[in-house]
């Protein structure tokens, strides 16, 4: 019941037991929530693809990204952005 062992429940009273399966209901309804929320996200920037409008990074368009996670993908874009520009500037001194 709910992951847990007959032998765990034994010594459970009728509420204790309800709580527990009460619990495991709300985690999952929370869980399908935010992939309800990431299907919606998804269709959305598969439509603006397909409109051909200008599309956000991942980090932007879905939820549940921490702010130290969004400040690393920042960066790494930043960074990727700023090799290119130098590569092209070596390749034009080269030239």
């Amino acid at each position: 019941m709910a992951g847990r062992a007959p032998f765990e429940l034994e010594d459970w009273t009728w509420g204790e037991a309800l709580l527990l399966v009460q619990s495991v209901r709300k985690a999952e309804r929370q869980r399908y929530q935010a992939e309800s929320v990431i299907a919606w996200e998804a269709a959305v920037l598969m439509a603006k693809c397909l409109a051909g409008e200008e599309i956000q990074p991942a980090y932007a368009c879905f939820p549940f990204w921490e702010e130290e996670e969004r400040q690393a993908l920042k960066l790494a874009g930043y960074r990727a952005m700023m090799e290119r520009i130098a590569a092209g500037r070596k390749e034009r001194d080269n030239e």
